[in-house]
């Protein structure tokens, strides 16, 4: 570390601005691969009570289905669980649908959540009262905006001073 400080000091100011570029261009690079992890990214819910039938449609991209996928759908009928399938695989890479056979009242909260192997959770309700989504941006991706406006600014700055001394 001594070394890569002596020898940013000793820099022209063009090269510091270059060598800056670089190690963040590499860092948010490399930040990066860890953001291929995710929750599924929508589900919606239909029931048909003439038949029983619940209808669960998830939308979870994935570039391969085996690996990264849907490992767990849990269904709650007013608040107790009922059904907790467990997967090894997701149909599909993108969008995909379960039906389960769930037996219900009138008047009955459906809530469904799904989860990813690699992390993450959505939960929709079907019935009682909807709760809206929270209007937070999801996993990591908020650290990352913040990280990459800051730079955007830092170097757009230091670019800046770097023209006013010539």
């Amino acid at each position: 570390m001594k070394f890569i400080t002596r020898n940013l000091i000793k820099m022209p100011q063009r090269n510091k601005f270059y060598f800056i570029l670089v190690f963040f261009l590499a860092f948010l690079t490399i930040a990066g691969i860890n953001v291929r992890a995710h929750p599924p990214a929508a589900m919606s819910l239909e029931y048909n009570s003439g038949t029983n039938t619940l209808k669960v449609s998830i939308t979870h991209g994935v570039s391969d289905n085996t690996t990264h996928y849907v490992n767990s759908v849990v269904v709650r009928v007013n608040g107790s669980i009922v059904l907790s399938p467990t997967y090894t695989s997701q149909p599909s890479t993108i969008y995909f649908i379960y039906e389960y056979t769930v037996v219900t009242a009138n008047g009955s909260t459906i809530q469904v959540t799904a989860s990813c192997n690699q992390g993450g959770s959505i939960t929709e309700t079907l019935g009682g009262t909807n709760q809206p989504p929270g209007g937070g941006i999801p996993g990591y991706m908020g650290i990352y905006l913040v990280l990459a406006v800051s730079v955007i600014t830092i170097l757009a700055l230091f670019r800046k001073k770097l023209k006013n001394q010539k």
